[in-house]
């Protein structure tokens, strides 16, 4: 359970393979849902210290990759994505109905026409008002549902919101007043993930096949909408392509570890 935690916290951070997937691939799912949602505190304890050491050790690094290799670094994170994604297509592909497939891309494809552009690296931090602390609450809150769910990942959902940079940016450069602001998305992941979990076992149990083409959808869509769009020389599509490829490595990694 806390390896399980632990590369959910690693993955959290990455816009490439959901937290759901990954405890889907670890065969606990199931249990793993049914104790968040009944508040068993030994699950959610083994979890929780898991999801923060992983959290913790990868913050400083995906901060530094993409202040040096942005680019090449999305590029990783959506060769993570699609190399997860046969997975979840296997497991669940009797379930497929490419009517709703359609309905999660539009969903992705509409968030993104309302959705402000962000830089990717921060380093001037918003000025801490009620207001701002309750929308990253709120944030906070769409990462954990969707972190929970197999298929989509939370982080990718805030990459294409918005605030997947800055709140990356706080973690990798923790200090009292920046502390702040991540103890309201805490708090807001985790009602999140508890609103998840019920949600889900709702959804799985009564609508999988509506629920897992949805979720499919909108992972396929946001694959083409973090694509970055830059101007690519020949030494960008070289070392991008060498990112995307090499993303293979871990997934194997994950999954051989997992199972």
């Amino acid at each position: 359970m806390f390896f399980t935690g632990l590369l959910v916290g690693i993955v959290s951070l990455i816009p490439g393979i959901s937290g759901g997937t990954i405890i889907m691939l670890s065969s606990k799912y199931e249990d793993i849902l049914k104790g968040i949602s009944n508040l068993n505190s030994k699950v959610i304890l083994k979890l929780l210290s898991g999801v923060i050491i992983g959290v913790l050790c990868v913050a400083k690094i995906i901060e530094q990759l993409f202040i040096y290799i942005p680019t090449q670094t999305i590029y990783f994170f959506i060769g993570l994505l699609i190399f997860s994604l046969p997975t979840v297509i296997h497991k669940e592909y009797k379930y497929f109905s490419f009517p709703f497939i359609l309905i999660g891309a539009f969903i992705i494809q509409l968030v993104t026409m309302f959705t402000p552009t962000t830089d990717i690296v921060i380093t001037t931090f918003p000025k801490l008002t009620i207001t701002f602390l309750i929308l990253f609450a709120i944030y906070g809150m769409i990462d954990g549902f969707f972190t929970i769910l197999p298929g989509i990942s939370g982080s990718l959902i805030m990459m294409i919101l918005g605030p997947y940079y800055l709140y990356k940016s706080y973690l990798a450069n923790i200090s009292f007043m920046n502390f702040i602001p991540l103890l309201f998305y805490f708090i807001g992941d985790g009602l999140g993930v508890l609103l998840g979990s019920k949600i889900s076992l709702f959804l799985l149990n009564k609508l999988h096949k509506v629920t897992i083409s949805i979720l499919i959808g909108m992972t396929i869509m946001s694959i083409v909408v973090i694509v970055p769009k830059v101007d690519y020389n020949f030494n960008m599509s070289i070392t991008s392509l060498i990112a995307f490829i090499l993303s293979v490595i871990p997934s194997i990694i994950i999954k051989k570890k997992l199972n």
